[in-house]
Order: structure tokens, then sequence, then C-alpha cells
């Protein structure tokens, strides 16, 4: 009975299995004999291409004959039009480089269905930057502007206006671009409460991502100065340092636009010295009076209160602001203002229009003003308009390129690190023309302190107007040192062979005729070309192997007096102004303080030595420690020698250390001077009127 029972437990379970295995072999079977089918599938939905040119295949599950067509557009191409069952096609881009990143749709069709795939092709990073972070309209109605930079087509970016109440809105009108400012129409106000909104732009790029910015647009109340009385620049500028307190108001013309970077010369952060802060370009602001014969500094509340273009006429309300003065050259500044004090502001009817002045006829009253410079040069034409070491362009603002006129005057020609164009990759002019800008009164540390009563500041490129070629200029080239060559032949002695000029005749050595070496490793010195045009023997670019000239032993303790260089020219037959030009600067340890003397006779202590001018060179910059009184390039300056020492058949012009006065670590003062520690020179040359 057991083994029966047993019998049939195991028959059941053989049967289950049996049953299991055949719908097992069932199902299989059932499953290869249903073919996959579709009347349409493709195997992406979003496809992303690099920039470059490329390909990229698609594939496409169809039963029938289908149907491919990308939307019009002229980047991408398909291999076919039509395909059939499972099959791909393929789709070519073109390169998008420099561009914004782009994207087409491509439509596949089979039997009444479309599909779409997205080819997305990478780019450029779309970017949308205000400079300003708020901007304040005045009561009166106007075209307000900021800085915009963007690489976005500005109709292609979304412009929102959010009023700050229902009741103020629609008092912002058209919002434009020019490529570089964004304007705003704003209407008059009579309110006397202001009024505020906010300006949003965004763009989605085709890859998806938002780019946006904002900016708070705020509008004046009407101001309190309808009883203000009308003062000319004269009676501003006799007016005591301190708050103006009597309710007056001055027209004028302003000669500078909003967000022009050579505006005004931007401090180190007084909270980290190795920081420029630029704000002081932000809210600077100059004014001319109507006839152009008088200037004032404007220096707005904040960057937001900087709401002028250039060649506007305003009326400005001077109530409650605060004058600073300067006393050589007399300058006034009116700081503190806010743009409630903005009167009105409208185009003036006139184009602005430079007054044209040699250097000699500049007074008090021009500085601020907008100026031609007439019969003016480059002193040392090499290099860009900014000739220092970029690599501290963080640390250091301003570059001071040193410029001289057919009268025999220099100045300053004074260009920011903002500036695009102040290295273009091209020589600067050689020649010599015109140089428009406004006057200023500006002290540089950097170099010097005081680097001349007056200075200018170029407000575009085409401020400089010289010619490129040095054979259209006022001056001839007597002799230049600008390519120190070690050329000292065998037997031949120190003080008999000094190096060779690259223009001109005349000799260069040591004041005592030691220590003067023509050796790469102890004279001649590698230094930069500024613009990298001129190659050096190994063919690299901006590094120039022979391009200055050290010495050493500045100091003669026997003779107790001062050690450097000595030049030995003719000025036979020259009857017109002879000028020199210096490029250099020390290291630390050598003596800062020099002094420039010329004699008809060669003995060095002996004869008559007679006083040109005295200078400094700064110390050259050091990286870990950069001190507010370092140079990251050279330094350069212009000197007249007087009239008797033309027409002698040798004059001998010695530029010595004055003392044994240096640098420290921590100072541009109380060093100790090092006999071993080198002044460098860049540049060398004597010039005369033609």
């Amino acid at each position: 009975m057991k083994s029966f029972l047993f019998s049939q437990k195991i028959y059941a379970q053989l049967a289950l299995c049996s049953l299991v295995v055949l719908v097992t072999i069932w199902g299989c079977k059932k499953q290869e004999l249903v073919a996959f089918n579709t009347d349409l599938s493709l195997n992406a939905r979003i496809v992303k291409i690099a920039d470059s040119a490329a390909t990229t295949r698609i594939q496409v599950y169809a039963d029938d004959t289908w149907e491919v067509a990308a939307k019009a557009n002229d980047w991408l191409k398909l291999d076919k039009t039509t395909g059939t069952g499972k099959s791909d096609f393929l789709a070519t881009v073109t390169s998008n480089k420099g561009n914004l990143p782009r994207s087409v749709e491509i439509y596949v069709k089979a039997k009444g269905k479309t599909d779409t795939v997205i080819i997305q092709q990478r780019g450029l990073t779309p970017t949308i930057n205000i400079v300003d972070a708020n901007m304040n309209a005045v009561a009166g109605t106007g075209k307000m502007k900021t800085v915009l930079t963007t690489n976005v087509p500005f109709e292609a970016i979304k412009r929102e206006l959010v009023y700050k109440t229902a009741a103020q809105s629609n008092w912002i009108g058209e919002v434009t671009f020019d490529g570089n400012y964004m304007l705003i129409n704003v209407a008059a106000s009579t309110s006397p409460q202001s009024r505020e909104a906010m300006l949003r732009l965004s763009y989605l790029d085709a890859m998806g991502t938002t780019v946006k910015d904002s900016i708070l647009i705020s509008q004046s109340p009407v101001g309190e100065y309808q009883n203000a009385v009308l003062k000319d620049f004269a009676y501003v500028k006799s007016l005591a340092a301190g708050t103006v307190t009597e309710d007056i108001y001055i027209e004028g013309i302003v000669t500078v636009d909003k967000g022009n970077p050579n505006t005004a010369l931007n401090p180190n952060s007084p909270s980290n010295k190795h920081v420029i802060d630029k704000t002081e370009n932000g809210i600077t602001v100059y004014v001319q009076s109507l006839d152009g014969k008088s200037g004032l500094r404007l220096r707005m509340k904040t960057p937001g209160d900087h709401i002028f273009s250039r060649n506007e006429k305003v009326k400005l309300w001077l109530k409650n602001t605060i004058i600073t003065k300067t006393t050589n050259p007399s300058t006034t500044t009116i700081s503190d203002m806010p743009s409630l004090n903005v009167m009105e502001k409208v185009d003036s009817p006139t184009p602005l229009v430079a007054r044209e002045v040699y250097m000699k006829d500049l007074v008090d009253n021009d500085v601020y003003t907008y100026v031609k410079l007439k019969d003016v040069e480059i002193s040392v034409s090499n290099g860009s308009y900014y000739n220092i070491n970029e690599g501290y362009e963080f640390r250091m603002d301003c570059y001071p390129t040193n410029i001289r006129d057919i009268n025999g005057n220099s100045m300053y020609m004074l260009t920011n690190s903002g500036v695009a164009y102040r290295r273009n990759g091209v020589q600067v002019p050689q020649g010599s023309g015109t140089i428009s800008g406004i006057v200023v009164y500006e002290t540089m540390a950097r170099y010097g302190g005081n680097i001349g009563k007056y200075a200018i500041r170029h407000m575009a490129q085409e401020d400089i107007q010289l010619n490129n070629d040095r054979n259209q200029g006022f001056s001839t080239v007597l002799v230049e040192w600008d390519r120190f060559r070690s050329e000292l032949q065998t037997g031949a002695t120190l003080a008999s062979n000094p190096l060779t000029p690259t223009i001109g005749a005349g000799k260069f050595s040591h004041t005592d005729f030691a220590d003067l070496n023509y050796t790469a490793a102890a004279g001649i010195y590698g230094t930069n070309d500024f613009n990298a045009l001129i190659p050096d023997p190994t063919g690299a670019k901006g590094a120039v192997t022979n391009g200055a000239f050290a010495t050493r032993g500045l100091w003669n303790t026997t003779k107790n007096r001062g050690g450097g260089i000595v030049l030995k020219v003719s000025t036979a037959n020259i009857t017109k102004q002879v000028s020199l030009q210096i490029e250099g600067f020390v290291a630390q340890g050598a003596p800062r303080e020099w002094a420039i003397e010329w004699s008809t006779q060669g003995n060095m202590d002996a004869g008559t030595w007679n006083a040109v001018s005295d200078f400094t060179f700064q110390d050259v910059v050091n990286w870990t420690s950069t001190l507010l009184t370092q140079v990251s390039g050279y330094k350069v300056m212009n000197f007249n020698l007087p009239t008797a020492a033309l027409g002698q058949n040798e004059v001998y012009i010695r530029i010595k250390a004055k003392n044994r006065n240096v640098g420290s670590p921590t100072s541009d003062v109380g060093g100790t001077y090092n006999s071993a520690v080198a002044v460098y020179f860049g540049h060398i040359s004597l010039k005369y009127n033609k």
C-alpha cells in the first residue's frame, strides 16, 4: 500500500514537470514565431556634438519605407532623404568654433507617423554681464546708459521689466544696445518720490543653458534746485575746500563716456596692496566750461550715479557736494555728487572738438579739459602703449608713456590696463603728429611720485594720431642704443671700444672705465618686447636677448662719488634742440637717485661738469612682496641739453648715481647699498629737431 501511494505521487510529479516543460517549450517557440515590428522608432531624441566639424549616425527602426529631412539650416547635411526598414542616416555638421551653441530638428516620417531627433552642437559659452549693479536716472526725461558685455545678439536676449509698484509702471521706455552700451529711455518724473524697476536680461542657449543678469534702475525725485543760481567755473574754483553750502549750479560739457576704462588712476586696494580698486574709474567724470577753456573733475557718489555720455550738455546742482583742491597745479574736484543733483542733461547740439595747443601753452585752467597736443612723438617708440610685464596687471593699473614735442617739452600719456588697444600687436607709431585727451594731474608712486605738472589721458585709440614711420616726424636720431651688442675686438680695451650704437655714432662706457663687461653674464641682459613682435635669436617672440645693458659699481668709495655711464657724442653742425631719452630701472640695493651732467672734456674728476637734471630710478618689482613704489617695466624720461652743448666736436654726458640711497624689502628708502647690484638701461638715445 505504501508502495502504491508512493508511485502515484511520483507519477503526479512527473506529469506536472512534463506540463511545465511543454508550456516552456511552447512559450519559447511562440516568441520565435512573432517578429519585431514597428511603424517608426529612433535610437535617440537628442544628440550633442562638439563644436568641431563632425558626423553622427541616427538609427531608424521601421517596417517599411521612411523619409528624413532637416529643418532649414546652413550647417547640417544629411546623406540621404529616404530609407527602408531598419537602417540609419548620417548627419554631417560644420565647425561651430567661435559661435554660440546651435541646434536643429531632424524629422523622420513613416506610415503617417513623424518622429524627431534634435542635433545640438556646442560652441561659445554665452555671457551677459551688466557692469553696473544699479543705474540712477535723473528726474527729467532722457536716455541712460550702462556698459553691457555680451556675446549674444541683443535681439535674442529676453528683456523683462519688473516695477516696484503697479502705480509706478511704464516709465521706462525702449531698451537698445549699440555694441558697447545698453541704452534705456526714461520718462520724466514730477513726483517728490523716487521710483524703481528691475531690468532682467536672460538667454536660453541651444544646449539648454540659461545665462542672466539684472540691473536696478532708480529714478530720482525732483530736486530742490528750483531757486539755484547759475555760477561760472571760475566762481566754483574760487570757493574754499569743503562742503558747498550755497544754492548754486553750473553748466558744462561732459568730455568722457561712462564706462571708459581710461578715465582715472585706480589705486591699489587699502585692504590688499596686490589688488586694484577700479571704483575711481567708475565714479570719475570730467566737465569743461561751454567754451572749453576751464575744467572740473566730478567724483560721483557711486558708479551708478555716473549717468553721463560724452558731449552731453549738463546742469549740475552743487549744494551739499564736497570741494577738494590742489595748488600746483591749481585744480578743483567736486566729490560726493549724487545723480539727484543732475538738473538736466541733453546731447550738445555741436560736436566736441579738442582745442589745439602746444605743451608749453598749457595752463592750470586746462586741467580736466579736452585738448589736442600738436607736434608730439613718443620719446622711446618701442613696444606698446602699455610697456609693463602684464603678469602684474592686477597689481598695477597704469603705464605712463613719455611723449615729447617739437619745442623740447615732454609729459606723460597715461594708459590703464583696461584699455583694449593698450597692446594691439603693432609697434607704437615712431613718427610725430597729434595726441588728444583729457589733461589731468596725477601722482604715481611707482614712477617716483611726481610725474609732472600735467599729463594726458586719451579717450579712444583715434585720439592718438601719430605717423607710423620715423621719417614722418620732426626729429632725427643722433645716436641710439636699443639693442646692446657685444662687439669687443681682440686686443681692444674697454675704454677704446665701448658698445656700438644701433643708430648713429657714439661711445658708451662706465664712468670709471671699469666693470663694463660685454658678456651676457655680466653686462648684456634679456628684456621684453611688450608686443611680442621682435623675434630673438632662438626664434621665440617677446624675449629680446640683447635688449638691455646693466652695469654695477655705482659708487666709487675712493673718490666718494657716484658711478654710472658716460656717453660720448658729437653735436657739431647741430643748431637745434638736442634731447636725451633714457629707459631704465634699478634692482633693489642699487641707488635710486641719479644726476645727469655734461662736459666737453672726458676726464671724470677734472674739468667742468654742468648739471642737466636730477631724476629717480625705481626698484624693479618682486612678485613675492610687490611694493607700491616698484615698477614692472622701464621708466622712460626725456631731458633737454642746454644750447651750450650744441655745435661741439665732443660732448660727454654723464649719468651717475647721486648718492647711495637705496630701497629696502619694505620701502623705497632705508635699504643697504650693494655694489654688486646693477642699474639696467633698456634704451638710450639723443635726438634733435630736423
